[in-house]
């Protein structure tokens, strides 16, 4: 199902049994909801404040972000490199995505849209199907240009919270990147994950804080499988997000707990590299790079769970490593 209005971009939606999707095409080809219609809940957050747009490929992404859930090619945050200016969140994420092929009348429905890069000389392709009660996204990209690109990717999904939610990693170390706060930590620290100890206190990082003014950005690294999940206690759900490891060893978790720009909002975002900012991620000799002809290409699942299923049963029927 398509549906569009004058002052709105186009709203694409998958629905099976359990799932519904919905995606803008016009906006980066952005997922902006995935509901469980069991219970209604979206997993995705929704900005109060913004509503789905286009903008310009060189705005600021932040300032008119929307929610859901997008991509990052080839950066997270904004850098100069090779020449080139690439803005927060790359450069796809702002264009209109053409939808080459749509299926919505079998019991997997699924969508394929293709765009071009306007810096990069690449082909990008991403494939949304909801099948076996999961969400799967492929997402690619094919050098179609005569020199090697540099780049990172990472996957950026933005999930409403609550303050008794829990995100389960199976990490080993932990690394502060930003926090506006000493509780949170200091920039270039590590720690044992989950445990955050600062001058003062120790903070759970695995547990959601309240809502009042704190922020933070933090690495989740040395992981031992290639998932997380954020557990909705109360609630009895959650969502299982699922990875390849050897493509994406790093999460980067941005948690703002009212603390930026008023928002209360966790983004946990599978990467190739670390540090997300590309022209860091090269100096660090952890980005990417694709020659001409090359194909990147990445696929991502989340499964939400519900009673009787729990997510120690979700990951034992998904042969995942437990939490240790």
């Amino acid at each position: 199902m398509i549906a569009s209005s004058s002052s709105r971009p186009q709203l694409l939606r998958l629905r099976s049994e359990s799932l519904e999707v919905s995606i803008l095409p016009e906006v980066g080809a952005k997922l902006f909801d995935l509901i469980d219609r069991t219970n209604g809940h979206n997993f995705l957050w929704h900005n109060p404040r913004i509503a789905p747009q286009i903008y310009p490929i060189e705005a600021n992404f932040d300032n008119y972000w929307c929610g859901g859930w997008d991509d990052g090619f080839p950066t997270c945050e904004t850098c100069a490199h090779n020449g080139e200016v690439y803005p927060n969140l790359g450069e796809l994420r702002s264009l209109r995505w053409e939808v080459d092929a749509l299926d919505v009348t079998t019991l997997e429905p699924s969508v394929c849209l293709t765009s071009f890069g306007p810096i990069s000389p690449i082909k990008a392709r991403k494939i949304v199907r909801v099948c076996n009660g999961s969400l799967e996204t492929e997402f690619s990209v094919h050098h179609i240009g005569h020199h090697p690109i540099d780049f990172i990717w990472g996957t950026h999904p933005a999930y409403v919270i609550e303050s008794d939610c829990v995100l389960h990693i199976p990490a080993r170390t932990g690394i502060v990147g930003q926090a506006n706060h000493l509780r949170l930590g200091e920039p270039g620290q590590r720690y044992e994950w989950p445990l955050l100890k600062t001058r003062d206190d120790s903070v759970d990082m695995s547990r959601i804080g309240s809502p009042g003014q704190l922020w933070a950005g933090h690495y989740a690294t040395d992981l031992s499988a290639g998932w997380y999940a954020l557990e909705y206690p109360v609630r009895q759900t959650g969502l299982l997000f699922e990875f390849p490891l050897d493509v994406c060893p790093y999460l980067w978790m941005w948690l703002s707990y009212g603390g930026w720009r008023g928002h209360y909002v966790a983004v946990v975002e599978p990467w190739t590299s670390c540090p997300v900012t590309l022209s860091e991620a090269v100096t660090a000799q952890t980005h990417r790079t694709l020659l001409p002809g090359d194909v990147f290409s990445c696929v991502v699942r989340a499964t939400p769970w519900r009673p009787p299923m729990t997510l120690w049963r979700l990951l034992e029927k998904r042969n995942l490593a437990l939490v240790e």
